[in-house]
């Protein structure tokens, strides 16, 4: 398997790149109660551009506890989908706390 580049961790919007790269994958965890919106975008320094990719994290009822269950974490396999002006991370969430982020790319 090949290595790629990681942007780390990240819980607010951030430019991944500015280069043309190959977006490999993204992993998100739902840190708070709010429902929260990751997006990633073939930009280099906005969320404009073409969308490559929407995660839409929430919380989830726990009716043996009545509590909400916030610890949804998903991975999105991107197969190396070509961004040709760069990689753009947008995390937005209705309030609190949103999400941890990671994308990964070549």
């Amino acid at each position: 398997m090949g290595s790629c580049r990681s942007s780390g961790v990240l819980t607010a919007d951030a430019v991944i790149s500015a280069d043309r790269c190959k977006l490999v994958s993204i992993h998100a965890q739902l840190t708070g109660s709010a429902a929260t919106t990751v997006k990633v975008f073939d930009s280099a320094t906005e969320a404009s551009g073409k969308e490559l990719a929407r995660i839409i994290l929430q919380t989830l009822p726990n009716a043996a506890e009545s509590l909400q269950v916030s610890t949804h974490t998903v991975e999105f396999d991107m197969h190396g989908v070509l961004a040709l002006n760069g990689l753009f991370l947008q995390i937005s969430t209705g309030g609190g706390t949103g999400a941890a982020v990671s994308v990964e790319y070549n």
